[in-house]
């Protein structure tokens, strides 16, 4: 059965966990792809409540550092420990179809910009970390996030790829790793029975690290069964 969200509320939240759980500015059309390209929300959907999540001060361009140039921070209150919070009511009060906009809403011209870039406000982390656990089903949450760590690119991620080799009795063995921001993403030792065969797998991982990754997450989740017939 198609999982597909229908209320405002829990569109916005999508959207704002999505972007909060990537950790890196986006453009808008970038992560629209991401958003839509599993059918969850639609295209109209996404350009509306987008817009409204900018104006209610939830999402805010991006300065060059990767920060919020603005955003709307009346409902963060510190905790007991200094930390700010919000009540679970309050947040959900911020999504309602009555909140003041303080913010103008951006332009076409604007959103189409791929040189302006987005990220979540203090208060839109603290909707999307306090209210998608009960409104968004975890199915729905990892299968995006999962979506869209396959549509960016290594580079996009901030992902540092890494490669070295020894000799290994009449061969070589051939060491490749992955890492990003939540961690390991793929530590690979193979063995390489001969210089030629070294020098391609250095070759191929160097160029396609991206496609490299994918082939050995589709290849160990049995994606590609056709490989394995006879």
């Amino acid at each position: 059965m198609k999982m597909t969200l229908k209320t405002p509320e829990e569109i916005k939240i999508f959207i704002l966990y999505l972007l909060d759980r990537i950790g890196y500015p986006l453009s808008y059309s970038d992560l629209g792809t991401i958003v839509i390209r599993d059918g969850i929300i639609d295209y109209f959907a996404y350009c509306e409540y987008f817009c409204e999540l900018i104006e209610a001060g939830h999402i805010s361009e991006a300065d060059e550092d990767g920060y919020p140039i603005s955003g709307e921070l009346r409902w963060v209150m510190p905790d007991s420990h200094g930390r700010p919070s919000m009540p679970s009511e309050e947040a959900e009060r911020t999504l309602g179809e009555n909140v003041e906009h303080r913010y103008p809403r951006p332009s076409g011209e604007e959103l189409s910009d791929k040189s302006k870039t987005y990220v979540v406000t203090e208060t839109g982390k603290l909707i999307a970390r306090s209210l998608s656990e009960n409104i968004l089903m975890s199915a729905i949450r990892e299968k995006s996030y999962i979506s869209a760590m396959r549509h960016l690119s290594l580079e996009k991620r901030g992902a540092v790829c890494d490669q070295t080799f020894e000799r290994d009795g009449d061969g070589f063995m051939f060491h490749c790793s992955i890492k990003d921001k939540d961690g390991v993403a793929l530590d690979l030792a193979v063995k390489a029975d001969s210089v030629h065969q070294l020098n391609r797998m250095r070759l191929n991982f160097d160029e396609k690290p991206d496609v490299i990754l994918r082939g050995i997450v589709a290849l160990l989740t049995g994606n590609v069964n056709y490989l394995f017939e006879e």
